[in-house]
């Protein structure tokens, strides 16, 4: 019974962040899309840094100002699309959100603690988005779903999304029974065709921090009875596939030189 409990409590969990992303996205009250950002701000849930992401390029700045702080309550990711929309953003307001936001980011975006176990170390690198949509939505939609499954690999250990080369090679020189290799996911453009939807993703797998090539998993997903665009039929595949890309590596490492 409390098992139950538990499965339904998160699968509400995650309907709410849904629901929240989705008033994030639509609505036309700029009143609403804030609340939404700040509410998924405070949802202690790693699923809502890609909306929160996407709130970053509204064109009202209260919402981008409130997705920028709910990115650093949140502080479950997000520093690389606070980092691109800095480079972009007019507002004097709304910079000084981003950078309160980063500094929270960055400071839980630490090296990860690696142990006498760890064997693997990966680092996950910028996906390169063919879908056509708004920069930088896909990239914190895999991303996301990526480390989550890395997360829970035994024997696994992730690099901070900021990490430089130099800094990776210093952690390799204290730990040289870890081998490294960073993911670099590719999403191609959704298809439909007879009535399904199929999406397609491909993991380039490179040696790490030197990034020399070493092979490449490719991820095909159908989903039924979707006979035109459905962007969360979409959003479900893209996320699915990009877990089920880190399963496939992880299963094949061992044979990976």
């Amino acid at each position: 019974m409390c098992a139950l409990l538990l499965v339904a409590r998160v699968g509400a969990a995650q309907d709410r962040v849904q629901r929240l992303a989705d008033q994030l996205e639509n609505s036309d009250d700029f009143r609403v899309r804030t609340q939404a950002a700040l509410a998924l701000g405070a949802s202690k849930n790693k699923r809502a840094v890609a909306p929160l992401c996407s709130g970053l390029s509204d064109a009202n700045t209260t919402v981008r100002t409130a997705s920028a702080a709910g990115l650093g309550r949140l502080s479950l990711g997000g520093a690389a699309c606070l980092k691109r929309r800095l480079n972009t953003e007019s507002s004097a307001s709304v910079r000084a959100s981003i950078k309160k936001a980063l500094s929270q980011v960055e400071e839980v975006e630490t090296a990860p603690a690696i142990n006498a176990d760890t064997r693997y170390y990966v680092a996950i690198g910028k996906t390169a988005d063919k879908t056509g949509r708004n920069v930088g939505q896909v990239d914190e939609m895999v991303q996301g779903a990526m480390r989550q499954a890395a997360e829970a690999l035994e024997g696994f250990a992730l690099a901070p999304t900021s990490e430089s080369a130099e800094k990776a090679r210093q952690l390799f020189a204290k730990h040289r029974q870890i081998k490294g290799f960073y993911l670099a996911p590719k999403v191609m453009a959704p298809q439909y065709s007879g009535g399904n939807l199929v999406v397609k993703v491909e993991i380039a797998i490179f040696s790490y921090p030197d990034k020399t090539l070493r092979g490449s998993l490719p991820i095909k997903l159908t989903q039924q009875d979707v006979p035109s665009r459905d962007k969360s039929a979409e959003d479900e595949l893209i996320k699915m596939a990009a877990e089920r890309a880190v399963e496939k590596f992880s299963k094949n490492v061992e044979r990976i030189e």
